[in-house]
């Protein structure tokens, strides 16, 4: 005569999951937040950089490279062009040439950022600089030459150095956006919201075929309604009120 053989598995959600196992489960699967975290958490700072060096400095072009590896040559840097008006109207770069532009001695011709240094390994701030071509009226060139080149160098290091602190705050705020966007917290919100998979106590993969077609049974804590006697300290049950309970409401039984 044929036989019926019934199994149960008590399957549980992530969150339902001792924390210790939730963290297994973080440590070999957390590079799933990875592209979450760039899309929405790295790129918003980044575009609010880029808008930022615009209203600034008039920007151009700009192209942002950031390493976050915690490495020797970790950092942000970027390559652009300056528009030479609206850095022009900042006179706190040129007080020292202020008399010679005006007077058309010297002119700026053209403000970009280029990468310098060791920048085929490194990313960081030091791997970029401010660049500056500028010409001399050719009727003072041979004795103003050497004055004028010292004093567009002072403005290209003070512009430089400048950016290079806009760099390290890029580098501190996009290294605290992914160390949250990549979280173990992060890891759990992610996992209540799109993962539909059961666990075993252990924190074991049901698989999704093995219970697809199963009944399924929540777990459900019922009330019991105990009478404490203070004086005698003893427990009177109404006749039907005892029952078995299962601890967690969420859990489900797969039959």
């Amino acid at each position: 005569m044929p036989k019926t053989y019934t199994t149960k598995i008590i399957g549980y959600e992530f969150s339902e999951l001792l924390e210790e196992i939730q963290r297994d489960w973080y440590n070999k699967d957390n590079e799933c937040l990875h592209y979450d975290a760039e899309e929405h958490h790295l790129q918003p700072l980044i575009e609010g950089f880029q808008e930022q060096l615009s209203e600034d400095y008039g920007a151009t072009d700009i192209e942002v490279n950031y390493d976050l590896s915690y490495g020797q040559g970790d950092g942000c840097s970027f390559t652009a062009f300056f528009d030479v008006d609206t850095m022009l109207s900042n006179l706190d770069y040129w007080q020292d040439l202020a008399d010679d532009l005006n007077s058309g001695l010297v002119e700026i011709e053209d403000i970009r950022v280029v990468r310098c240094g060791r920048s085929n390994y490194y990313c960081h701030e030091n791997t970029c600089e401010v660049e500056i071509d500028w010409e001399c009226n050719n009727e003072y060139r041979g004795e103003e030459f050497n004055r004028l080149q010292e004093l567009v160098d002072i403005v290209s290091v003070k512009i430089t150095n400048e950016i290079r602190d806009k760099l390290r705050d890029l580098k501190h705020d996009l290294y605290n956006a992914w160390e949250v966007a990549t979280s173990f917290e992060a890891y759990q919100k992610l996992m209540a919201e799109v993962n539909n998979l059961r666990y075993t106590e252990l924190g074991e993969i049901i698989p999704p075929d093995l219970i697809k077609d199963a009944i399924v049974v929540d777990g459900v804590q019922l009330p019991l309604n105990f009478d404490v006697d203070a004086e005698t300290d003893t427990l009177d049950l109404d006749e039907g009120e005892l029952c078995s309970r299962d601890m967690s409401k969420d859990r489900q039984t797969y039959i």
